[in-house]
């Protein structure tokens, strides 16, 4: 039986989108269609669920229409039906409770009938709840046309099943994948995350190139226990050595070739007062911990103290990169900064 090509459309969050296209392009022809949008053709649905940087995936019917309504037409009934099987089909199993159909006016009658119409062929309820999410749009960039989107999953990709503890403040996974990218972490690289909250960037990094070796720090024990279940419920292999106390003195073995930090910002942790300080004792901090050559990818929300930082008198860190990030009213940007000629790395034990 010849394999079927799915279309799909890829969700992503505003800053992601070029590693979602370098990830999404191994499964087949992809593009960027907007900041937060990515197209792909593939004949492997389930490989989808793999995607490690896609907010959620949708499997697509685009049609020629002039109004919803035409999209209860038998001939795309058909299409959608078939759409559905196959979107059960996926190994393993996705189980869905519920339809709810997210589309603008999704209360007039039209869609409504549409809705039901939808749930019937799914075989589940309609429901405003539903996992079964099913969006219907003008076809992007095609005039006189409709498009169905289905996600293929319950859940969106990026809710990670390890992530099993609601830990307040936890950084995006698809946005920690992506910055692991821009570091390029290697086999043979020694990775520190200063302020590893539950774990989200090492665990993230389980799942891509293991390293030589990787330490996540957190002065709050309770984080630390939700980054040891997290990495539990991960079931990958690799170890992490995870230290409860303060990055700034609590004694480490130096020499780290990529070093992460996602410090607090003063919604959840931390005060804007107090930030600068933290951020610059980090970077002192990170410079005595690291190897000749290694790189620092800073997290963070404080944009104008982070370059204040960056502009004193002996920073050790040379600002390179700054890639933002864009998330539900935050815009997070991430520094990627090299060591700096005024004054060299030390690979440091313990802090004066």
């Amino acid at each position: 039986m010849p394999q079927t090509t799915h279309d799909l459309v890829l969700e992503v969050l505003e800053g992601c989108a070029d590693s979602a296209l370098a990830e999404a392009g191994e499964l087949g022809e992809s593009a960027i269609r907007s900041p937060t949008e990515l197209t792909l053709r593939t004949g492997d649905l389930d490989a989808v669920r793999g995607l490690r940087r896609i907010v959620s995936a949708y499997a697509t019917v685009t049609v020629p229409a002039r109004r919803p309504r035409e999209l209860l037409g038998t001939a795309v009934q058909q299409r959608l039906a078939a759409l559905f099987v196959q979107i059960g089909r996926q190994r393993p199993r996705q189980r869905f409770r519920g339809l709810r159909l997210a589309a603008a006016g999704s209360e007039t009658p039209d869609m409504q009938r549409l809705g039901e119409a939808l749930a019937e062929l799914a075989e589940v309820p309609v429901d405003p709840e539903g996992d079964l999410l099913v969006r219907v749009r003008r076809g992007p960039g095609r005039p006189g046309t409709w498009q169905v989107l289905i996600r293929t999953t319950p859940r969106p990709l990026a809710t990670r099943a390890w992530r099993t503890v609601n830990y307040p403040g936890a950084v995006n996974a698809t946005i920690a994948a992506t910055v692991l990218d821009r570091l390029e972490i290697g086999s043979t690289d020694s990775v520190l995350d200063m302020t590893c909250g539950s774990g989200t960037f090492p665990v993230e990094q389980l799942h891509a190139q293991m390293p030589a070796r990787m330490v996540g720090v957190d002065l709050d024990p309770a984080a630390i226990a939700a980054a040891q279940a997290h990495q539990r419920a991960a079931r990958r292999r690799g170890r992490i050595d995870w230290v409860s106390g303060d990055v700034l003195t609590e004694p480490l073995e130096g020499g780290f070739t990529r070093i992460v930090t996602n410090p607090p910002w003063g919604t959840l942790h931390g005060e804007h007062a107090t930030n600068q300080q933290l951020l610059a004792k980090l970077l002192d901090r990170a410079a005595a911990l690291s190897a000749p050559g290694a790189r620092l990818g800073v997290l963070t929300h404080e944009i104008r103290r982070m370059h204040e930082v960056l502009a004193q008198p002996g920073c050790p860190w040379t600002a390179g990169e700054e890639h933002r990030f864009f998330q539900k009213g935050h815009h997070p940007r991430l520094f990627l900064l090299s060591q700096s000629p005024r004054r060299p790395s030390r690979s440091a034990v313990s802090p004066a």
